[in-house]
């Protein structure tokens, strides 16, 4: 009887400091795997359905990126690049870039982008929006 109570006051104390260590992990995370620029923002937004083309395409990140380093091109339903001009980023926020537009017709569009944080992460990614033909 006695060993069957010392067994369940120990499983009652791993089971507790376990239960600290969750809550007092979640209190203070550690962001190792966030150590890289992040896409927190886009214009036109991903997946968005536009009533008219966009004149400029831009990307906000988590934190600064480097500006020489900025890659970003729009390509076609066709996977061709309709655009040739390199992104700016945005003097009043080092987070951020710009690309210009050509006129372009209704259809599927998708946004390539390719980064380098500060702290030399490359980060590539894409997504797509469409733009809606007058009549739809």
């Amino acid at each position: 009887m006695q060993a069957k109570s010392s067994y369940m006051y120990f499983i009652r104390r791993i089971t507790i400091h376990f239960t600290l260590l969750i809550v007092l992990s979640s209190l203070f995370p550690i962001n190792l795997a966030m150590a890289h620029a992040t896409l927190v923002k886009s214009d036109p937004p991903r997946r968005a359905s536009l009533s008219s083309p966009p004149k400029q395409i831009q990307l906000w990140f988590n934190e600064k990126i480097e500006a020489s380093y900025a890659s970003v091109i729009v390509l076609d339903k066709d996977k061709k690049a309709i655009t040739q001009n390199n992104p700016e980023v945005v003097a009043e926020d080092p987070k951020s870039v710009v690309l210009s537009m050509p006129e372009i017709d209704a259809g599927r569009y998708t946004v390539q982008y390719r980064v380098m944080s500060v702290d030399g992460h490359v980060i590539e990614s894409s997504y797509d929006f469409n733009v809606k033909n007058k009549m739809q």
